[in-house]
């Protein structure tokens, strides 16, 4: 199965070796499918709280492994992503896309919480928000959370980021982001953020005006 432009993306950018890879919420397993097919790591987990869903993707799932053989071992887990564990010091990855940036925070915040302090280092996530960027980014920053590697995606005439953030990362992760802007489509991206912070500064006038001021700085060659 071909995947979406944004999994692709996500894909792309899964070429360090990890011990366990986790796939939460995104879009009915297929990346994680992906990822097990080129044995991207040892293990991969399916995470998301919707048991129809998650059934429907363990037969699938086994139906594959008959098929042929998997280059590593998977799981399939019907629970709420924020009450992720991570008890051993493996290498592992945490995938969260296909919700809004607030929800996507307090996921990670959460994970993050019910992480031993020793094991940090050798976590990370790529996260690819429906939309609350800016408030993810400041978020994740305030977690101590490093920039690894972004990238813009335009997809069914929309765009999305992603943004991939460890705890050993020494390259800062901006509020408005740095290496997203090098995309093609990246001024209209702008102008699309530019005109969505001005009608909302009839909400929150305090707060949204520095996020129009931020992204008004932001200056595409």
């Amino acid at each position: 199965m071909k995947l979406s432009s944004r999994l692709s993306t996500i894909d792309s950018l899964i070429n360090a070796p990890y011990d366990v890879i986790w796939d939460c919420c995104c879009d009915h397993g297929q990346l994680g499918m992906a990822l097990l097919k080129r044995g991207a790591a040892t293990q991969i987990n399916f995470v998301d709280i919707v048991p129809a869903l998650m059934d429907e993707l363990k037969n699938t799932l086994i139906r594959f492994s008959d098929q042929q053989a998997a280059a590593c071992q998977w799981q399939v887990l019907c629970q709420d992503v924020a009450t992720i564990e991570l008890s051993s010091s493996a290498k592992q990855l945490i995938i969260i896309a296909g919700v809004g940036g607030e929800l996507l925070l307090r996921l990670v915040q959460q994970i993050i919480a019910n992480c031993p302090v020793k094991l940090r280092e050798q976590l990370s996530f790529i996260v690819c928000p429906v939309h609350h960027t800016y408030a993810l980014r400041q978020g994740l920053q305030s977690l101590g959370l490093g920039l690894i590697k972004e990238q813009l995606v335009q997809e069914n005439n929309r765009f999305y980021e992603v943004i991939q953030v460890n705890f050993n990362s020494q390259q800062p992760l901006t509020a408005t982001g740095s290496e997203i802007w090098q995309h093609t489509q990246a001024q209209r991206y702008l102008h699309q953020l530019l005109a969505h912070y001005t009608r909302m500064l009839n909400k929150d006038r305090g707060y949204f005006q520095q996020v129009l001021d931020d992204y008004q700085k932001i200056v595409i060659n």
